[in-house]
């Protein structure tokens, strides 16, 4: 008797399971996150100018400017510069920061903390970079493309309307 309730009684158990694993699982699609509205890949050189206010931290970079995105490197790290787009920075080209002209380009520079396991350019140096911008609405993913990091360096920054 005790074995037919089991018979009768297991496929419910199993059935059970299987609903709650699918409720409560992984959901198909990827990571959470807001969906991805809009990507967009640029060259070294190429200017960004971002719809919203973009904010990380205390850093506040400001809308209705176009930048040039560069990766910039000094004792305190690396990090993503925003350049203004009248820098005439050439692109493939390194510039050095510690020249005279040096502290006043960095000085029109906005740095966002770049985290990378690799030197991207050498210290005290600055270089345009080639990057994807994924664009969610309310965050901005910006990827540095073209370098030799295993897995490439990003940066994910909040978008405000301003």
């Amino acid at each position: 008797m005790s074995r037919s309730r089991f018979l009768w009684f297991a496929p419910l158990l199993a059935l059970a399971f299987g609903i709650l694993a699918g409720v409560a699982g992984p959901k198909p699609g990827g990571p959470s996150g807001p969906p991805l509205k809009h990507s967009e890949a640029r060259d070294a050189g190429e200017t960004f100018c971002p719809a919203k206010t973009l904010v990380y931290g205390a850093i506040v970079i400001p809308n209705g400017r176009c930048y040039l995105i560069a990766v910039l490197r000094d004792r305190r790290g690396t990090f993503l510069a925003f350049a203004p787009e009248d820098t005439h920075i050439p692109p493939g080209q390194r510039v050095r920061l510690d020249t005279p002209a040096g502290p006043k380009l960095k000085g029109r520079l906005f740095l966002v903390p770049l985290e990378t396991d690799v030197a991207l350019v050498p210290v005290n140096n600055l270089t345009l970079v080639p990057a994807r911008i994924d664009d969610s609405g309310i965050r901005l993913t910006i990827v540095v493309l073209g370098t030799q990091a295993p897995n490439p360096p990003a940066v994910i920054i909040d978008e405000r309307e301003r």
